[in-house]
C-alpha cells in the first residue's frame, strides 16, 4: 500500500498538541493516583501543575520535539545534521534558534510556536485543548510541506510516550510505571487528529476498532504498534520505567 501524506502544519499542530496533553497526564496521573478523571484533571489541579513546572515545560519541550521536527521535516536526517553545525559555527544558538532551525521555515516555526502558546494558555487556565476547539483554531498551512503518514504516527507514537515519561519523572512521585488507560486515550485520540484531521465519534467500540479507525489502514496501524514496543524499550533502558501498565504492578 502506498503512504499517504499529512500536511506538515497539522502534523506540527498535533504533535504540539499532544506534547503538552501527555507531558500533563503523566505529571497528573502520578501526583493524583485515581480512577476518578473529573477529580484527578479538575481545573485546580492542573494549573497547580503548570504553576510548579511552568519553568521546566521549555527545556522538556525542545529536548523531546526537537529532534521530532527535524524528523518530520528533513528527509535526510544526516544532511540536516551536516546543515545544522554549518548554520550555527560560530554562534551561540538559543533554543528557538535550533526549533526554528528544525521547522525548516520561518512560516511553520511560527505556527509551532503558536500552537506551543495556545496549550500552554488552556494548560495555565486549569484545562486541556479539548478536540472541538483545537480542530477551529489551530494553525493551518500550505498543503506543498507534507510528511508520510508512516513517519508522522511513528513520530507521535515517540512524542507521547516521552513527554507522559518526562511528566511523570517531574513530578517527583519517583513513579516508573505507565498508566495504561491514560496512554490508550493519548494514542487513539492524537493518532486520530494527526491523520483524519478530526474527532472520532462517539459511541461504544473495540479498542482494536478504535485504533483501527485512527490509524486509517492496517500499515499505519503496524506502525504505531512496533514503534510502540521499540520506544517503551528505549523507556526501560533509559528512564528505568519499569512496566507499561501500573495496574500490573
Amino acid at each position: 500500500m502506498n503512504s499517504k501524506y499529512i500536511n506538515c502544519y497539522q502534523a506540527t499542530a498535533a504533535l504540539t498538541r499532544a506534547f503538552f496533553e501527555a507531558f500533563t497526564m503523566g505529571i497528573m496521573d502520578s501526583l493524583y493516583p485515581t480512577e476518578d478523571t473529573d477529580k484527578k484533571y479538575n481545573l485546580r489541579n492542573i494549573k497547580q501543575a503548570m504553576l510548579e513546572h511552568y519553568e521546566q515545560i521549555a527545556d522538556a519541550f525542545f529536548m523531546i520535539m526537537f529532534t521530532v521536527f527535524i524528523r518530520l521535516n528533513y528527509r535526510d536526517v544526516e544532511d540536516a545534521q551536516q546543515r545544522l553545525i554549518k548554520e550555527f559555527a560560530n554562534k551561540q544558538p538559543t533554543m528557538p534558534d535550533y526549533l526554528r532551525f528544525a521547522c525548516k521555515t520561518q512560516k511553520l516555526y511560527d505556527a509551532m510556536v503558536t500552537e506551543y502558546k495556545q496549550n500552554f494558555d488552556y494548560l495555565l487556565r486549569g484545562k486541556f485543548y479539548h478536540v472541538p476547539e483545537y480542530l477551529k483554531q489551530y494553525t493551518h498551512g500550505s498543503q506543498l510541506s507534507v510528511a508520510d503518514e508512516p513517519l508522522a504516527i511513528n513520530l507521535m507514537v515517540r512524542t507521547i510516550l516521552k513527554a507522559y515519561t518526562t511528566g511523570m519523572k517531574l513530578s517527583g512521585t519517583k513513579k516508573l510505571s505507565l498508566h495504561q488507560p491514560s496512554i490508550l486515550r493519548l494514542l487513539i485520540v492524537n493518532i486520530n487528529l494527526l491523520i483524519n484531521n478530526s474527532q472520532l465519534k462517539a459511541g461504544q467500540a473495540e479498542l482494536n476498532d478504535l485504533f483501527m479507525a485512527a490509524c486509517g489502514n492496517e500499515t499505519n496501524m503496524n506502525v504505531m504498534l512496533n514503534t510502540l514496543d521499540e520506544t517503551y524499550k528505549e523507556l526501560i533502558k533509559e528512564e528505568g520505567i519499569i512496566s507499561d501498565n501500573d495496574k500490573s504492578n
